[in-house]
């Protein structure tokens, strides 16, 4: 994704800056890929099951049927993501958004009581909290203060005479005794403690605040846990010393505020397989084991993460990379090009060379590696000269691990195929240890089942293998993982649950073109080690997930990382980009710009635009615009509760608290929380029946709705026809009596068709 997204994103600047190209005497660049396997998309591969349904779902007619073998969802579309502008706006996928509502069963396959699980979940984030007072501090985006009313109420200025927001720096900063711009908004460094974790992905949600902020007593009865008899609120816990210990990682210090919680409440064996499944969630989003995390950095893209649903698109991820390779013209991608040596130079207008294995070589100018971590660290391909101290101790203190999956495809579904997600509890070494490091090996086997019927076609459910079982994949047999999967799916579904018709195994670190799946911080990352991998070294720029701090181990980030390394390149070739200042212009001015850099449009295409748009607006005089979809209201009576009782349960925290600060968000979620349990079945009914009626109403009116909308998709079909009958079209070269070949441009009124792309290629991977 990253060198697909970089070579897209260069190839469209060469043609918008061709212009500068031609003033420098220079023709534009040509832009060359090479790839080691015979496919694309790295580490987003969509592979192909030989399995086939009986009858196809409606999304899967004369298409392949794919499961992912690496990158897998994308992780909400709002707040900036760039797979919003690519699956969305550019390549029109389809996806399917997933439900995090999740049952968890324990090892002997009873499902886990609702309450004690969200006890554990609570106590797991306490522990986190109390952890992160020993992560690095994050650095706030520095802000520049606009005009809050008129961005809230999106106006724009009126006139050209209103200050710009460099007019306001430079008057700032004139002020007496001002400091320099660079200097101003920009916020002291925060901590950002965790307030949840995400059971699709395994992140932790953080927020800005001061962690530990509760004695250890007190905060645990504020949860709903019993104190040991004698201990009161003021019993605490004290992380310090384990910290100063030269070995001290997150997986250490998070395993000793366990031992230290277990001092003031009663854990049970069950307690702790909790616990150890919720951690085994994060080691799944690092692809690594705690005990090779940083305890300073271990979440060191906190605050960055993008929001929305998480979702998967129908028919592979890797339609994304095939958009980019494809479209708008393809790009030049040598496959099967594996790389061992690269030699660039330090010198300005310096020359480089790309070995490939089979003894082919191409000159360059530029070369931007988005060669994985994994690759980097074993040392096959080499560069000449070396890298630099800098840039090679940064490759060695990033980790990189490992995440494998179990997939599983059947001929038909046992399990409730209306949830897209279940978890496992796995016993320790002993079933009924509390002691930490005993779950270590166990806790990531199947902790985490995928039901990914919807997206891929088939009935097929995926296990995933994270932490130490993520390694030990490597080593076990294809038969013994399935017969495990097996027996774990029986112990929930009983003996009737048969083998699958069809299992794949994935082996990443035994991929050569990979050598595991993502980065992690390492225990010994330095807080600028990112951003060293990123920095590029005379010709040679750098590219891909472990060099993106801020989105680290995504497919989003990987592609950022591509854009930003396309940026670098042409910013060596040409010299700094001028931005215009000021950057937002005014209405006025827009409206002139426009005037003057308006061209006169082929008359063929306005000619067929013209008819597009009678069509278009005599069809609408006829049935009128498409019927509008429902909106989903909030119909849980739990949300209404809440939002019902937020304020007491506000002041409720805040009389519960020995000091005079206020309350946090998530305290007054946790005493709503208590406030539901505790209240009685015919207090509850009220909230219960408006939730239900509010849930038939809108089902009400999504029938309406869909019957609405197909009844309005089959009049447009039928008055199209109708008005290509009465009044069809005629090419204006014809009409004019021209009768030379004139293409027409693309209906822009068509209703849009969804375009899915799936790769053909084979694996060279090990399954």
């Amino acid at each position: 994704m990253s060198g697909l997204g970089c070579a897209r994103h260069l190839d469209g600047l060469v043609q918008q800056y061709s212009e500068q190209f031609g003033n420098l005497g220079e023709a534009p660049p040509e832009i060359i890929v090479l790839e080691g396997r015979g496919r694309i998309g790295g580490r987003v591969y969509s592979r192909e099951f030989k399995s086939k349904p009986k009858t196809p779902l409606p999304d899967f007619v004369d298409k392949r049927h794919t499961a992912e073998m690496g990158g897998m969802i994308i992780t909400g579309f709002h707040r900036g993501n760039p797979m919003n502008i690519l699956v969305r706006g550019q390549l029109s996928l389809p996806y399917r958004a997933l439900r995090s509502a999740t049952t968890i069963y324990d090892s002997n396959g009873k499902p886990v009581d609702h309450t004690r699980d969200t006890l554990v979940e609570e106590l797991y984030n306490d522990c986190l909290d109390r952890v992160s007072e020993f992560k690095w501090k994050t650095q706030p985006s520095k802000r520049i203060e606009g005009n809050r009313d008129a961005v809230n109420e999106g106006r724009d200025a009126n006139s050209d005479g209103h200050r710009t927001i460099a007019q306001a720096e430079e008057e700032a900063a004139a002020l007496p005794h001002a400091p320099p711009v660079s200097q101003q908004n920009v916020p002291e460094r925060v901590n950002m403690v965790p307030v949840s974790s995400d059971k699709l992905t395994g992140r932790v949600h953080t927020q800005p605040g001061t962690p530990g902020i509760l004695k250890a007593g007190e905060k645990a009865k504020a949860m709903g846990w019993t104190l040991k008899n004698g201990l009161s609120n003021e019993a605490n816990i004290d992380l310090g010393k384990a910290t100063r210990m030269p070995d001290a990682t997150l997986g250490t210090i998070f395993d000793e505020a366990v031992v230290q919680y277990r001092n003031i409440i009663d854990l049970t064996s069950q307690d702790h397989r909790l616990l150890n499944w919720h951690v085994a969630n994060l080691e799944y989003s690092n692809a690594t084991d705690m005990y090779h995390l940083s305890l300073g950095g271990w979440d060191i893209d906190a605050g960055n993460e993008f929001e929305g649903d998480h979702t998967m698109i129908i028919g592979g991820y890797q339609s994304v990379p095939r958009g980019l390779l494809h479209c708008p013209t393809p790009l030049d991608v040598r496959t099967k090009s594996p790389v061992d040596k690269i030699v660039y130079s330090l010198e300005e207008n310096g020359r480089a060379t790309v070995h490939c294995e089979d003894g082919e070589t191409v000159e360059a100018d530029y070369v931007i590696s988005t060669i994985p971590l994994g690759v980097l660290k074993q040392g096959n391909v080499t560069f000449e000269p070396p890298l630099p101290e800098w840039k090679s101790e940064a490759i060695n203190r990033i980790g990189y691990g490992v995440l494998n999956k179990v997939v599983l495809v059947y001929e038909e579904p046992f399990w409730d195929t209306q949830r897209h997600i279940f978890g496992v509890l796995r016993d320790a070494t002993n079933r009924h240890s509390v002691n930490q490091r005993d779950y270590n090996s166990q806790r990531g086997r199947m902790f985490q089942w995928f039901n990914v019927t919807q997206t891929t076609g088939l009935p097929c459910l995926v296990a995933l293998m994270a932490g130490e079982a993520g390694f030990d994949t490597q080593y076990n047999s294809n038969d013994n993982l399935i017969a495990e999967a097996t027996g774990v799916l029986r112990s929930i579904f009983g003996a009737k649950v048969p083998h699958p018709v069809e299992a794949i195994v994935t082996r990443w670190s035994a991929d050569r073109f990979a050598r595991g799946s993502y980065s992690s911080a390492g225990p010994d990352m330095q807080p600028g080690d990112y951003d060293a991998m990123a920095r590029p070294i005379g010709n040679l720029f750098f590219a891909g997930e472990h060099t993106i701090g801020t989105h680290p181990a995504t497919v989003h980030g990987a592609y950022l990382s591509g854009l930003r390394a396309a940026s670098e390149a042409l910013e060596s070739m040409l010299g700094p980009i001028e931005v215009p200042t000021p950057l937002v212009l005014s209405k006025e001015s827009i409206s002139n710009k426009r005037k003057e850099m308006e061209r006169p449009k082929d008359p063929e295409e306005a000619h067929r635009e013209a008819y597009e748009l009678a069509t278009w607006e005599y069809i609408r005089s006829q049935i009128g615009e498409r019927p509008e979809q429902p909106r989903k209201a909030a119909a849980n009576a739990y949300v209404l509760f809440s939002k019902a009782i937020f304020e007491i349960a506000r002041q409720k925290c805040d009389a519960e608290r020995s000091h005079k600060k206020k309350a946090a968000p998530n305290e007054v979620r946790t005493m709503t929380s208590k406030m539901w349990k505790a209240t009685p079945l015919e207090e509850r009914k009220p909230f219960e029946d408006k939730a239900t009626e509010m849930k038939a109403e809108y089902a009400d009116a999504v029938k309406v709705y869909e019957e609405k909308s197909a009844q309005w998709e089959k009049d447009y079909v039928e008055h199209e026809k109708t008005y290509q009958v009465e009044h069809p079209f005629v090419p204006l070269h014809q009409a004019n009596g021209d009768e030379s070949n004139r293409e027409g441009s693309a209906n822009k009124y068509r209703r849009t068709k969804h375009v899915s792309y799936a790769e053909s290629d084979g694996s060279d991977m090990e399954f």
